[in-house]
């Protein structure tokens, strides 16, 4: 939805970290759709990792330092990616945890962002619901 709005830069260490994000609790379907979105709204078409040899923290250096919208745009999406099965491993939620300290997302911030991915998530759900009916 907003991604592309990084740098290639940014949006590197989004896909890997994205990628590290879908493979913590074995990459349900919804998170590999998510992922296929992003890649092609990115404009990117990268590879998909293998998530076991990337490190998170060298990723987030990357976006570390980047504008505090581009920071927001990364921590919304990859919530996003975290929720796409509505399921959140303990993996999961400590890796959430650790980007939103490391991107400094304010407690605030993170709630708003993640309750708006769960509003746009549960308005599609119901759309689909009505349009297959």
């Amino acid at each position: 939805m907003l991604l592309d709005q990084l740098t290639l830069e940014e949006k590197k260490a989004f896909w890997n970290i994205a990628n590290v994000l879908a493979s913590a609790d074995g990459r349900a379907l919804a998170e590999e759709s998510i992922l296929e979105q992003y890649n092609d709204e990115m404009g990117t078409g990268f590879e998909y990792p293998d998530a076991s040899q990337i490190d998170i923290n060298n990723e987030l250096q990357s976006i570390k330092n980047s504008s505090a919208k581009n920071r927001k745009i990364v921590y919304f999406e990859l919530f996003g990616v975290a929720y796409a099965d509505t399921e959140f491993t303990d993996r999961e939620k400590n890796l959430l945890d650790e980007i939103c300290l490391d991107l400094a997302i304010t407690d605030d911030v993170r709630g708003t962002l993640e309750n708006s991915v769960r509003t746009i998530f549960d308005t599609y759900k119901k759309l689909g619901e009505v349009f297959n009916s």
